[in-house]
């Protein structure tokens, strides 16, 4: 007697894209609203940052504001009104970008289009071998792990920058190859990659913090960085940032 193999058909809503997860497969909408910014911008260049089941922000596709030193490059973005990314957005940004290329995810432009294709392929591109960033962190001493405060640039007053500090959450003390999901609230690794290896959206060589240092994001082909030890007053042609733009406060 034979044993009948047969599947059953799933119909497929082309307004939507099926994402799996570990936890099952999921339908999201090809076309969702627009984010509105308190800057303009070119929307189709702008990704949006998802953090947890919404966006409140955008960040560049490309990378720009080249040439400058830490502090100088922060100035000169807020100026523009725009805003130099964090750690814990930067690399929430970069492993989202890995899991929409491996299936797992979706990334959306700030006009709500999906990014899929040839340009998602770019945009992870550009992110896993060709970036060398400035992110607005540095460290000082202060009343957190390893005696350090993380410091941020949040604007500017009179004409000056403004800052912010928080004490350090703990984090990896020894630069090694660390997993990008272990990225703790301030977005700043805790754990060492089971192998010590560079694994594009899920390990990079991170370097932890180091008081009077400023954070960098760098990836080149076949290795990536998270470094907590750049010398804030170094600048290169080839170093600047990926620039976020706010979502507008609603009236």
């Amino acid at each position: 007697m034979a044993v009948q193999i047969a599947g059953r058909k799933v119909e497929a809503d082309p307004n939507e894209v099926f994402v799996e997860r570990a936890d099952g497969v999921y339908a999201y909408p090809r076309k969702i609203d627009a984010l509105e910014t308190a800057t303009k911008i070119n929307p189709k260049e702008y990704a949006l940052v998802q953090e947890g089941e919404q966006a409140t922000s955008a960040m560049s596709m490309r990378q720009g504001f080249n040439g400058f030193n830490h502090l100088d490059t922060i100035v000169k973005v807020l100026k523009s009104g725009l805003v130099v990314p964090r750690a814990k957005r930067f690399i929430t940004q970069y492993q989202k970008v890995n899991e929409a290329l491996q299936g797992r995810a979706v990334s959306y432009n700030a006009s709500g289009e999906l990014i899929e294709g040839e340009r998602l392929k770019q945009y992870a591109h550009t992110l896993n071998h060709d970036c060398w960033a400035w992110i607005n962190d540095s460290f000082a001493e202060g009343r957190g792990f390893l005696g350090l405060d993380v410091v941020t640039t949040i604007g500017i007053e009179n004409g000056k920058p403004a800052f912010q500090r928080e004490p350090l959450e703990d984090c990896l003390q020894e630069d090694c190859y660390a997993e990008v999901e272990s990225a703790n609230s301030q977005g700043f690794l805790t754990r060492r990659g089971k192998i010590q290896k560079y694994e594009p959206g899920k390990s990079v060589y991170f370097w932890y913090p180091r008081k009077d240092f400023a954070v960098r994001f760098g990836a080149l082909p076949g290795d990536a960085f998270f470094g907590c030890d750049g010398d804030p007053q170094y600048s290169d042609s080839r170093l600047g940032v990926f620039v976020c733009a706010e979502g507008a406060e609603k009236k």
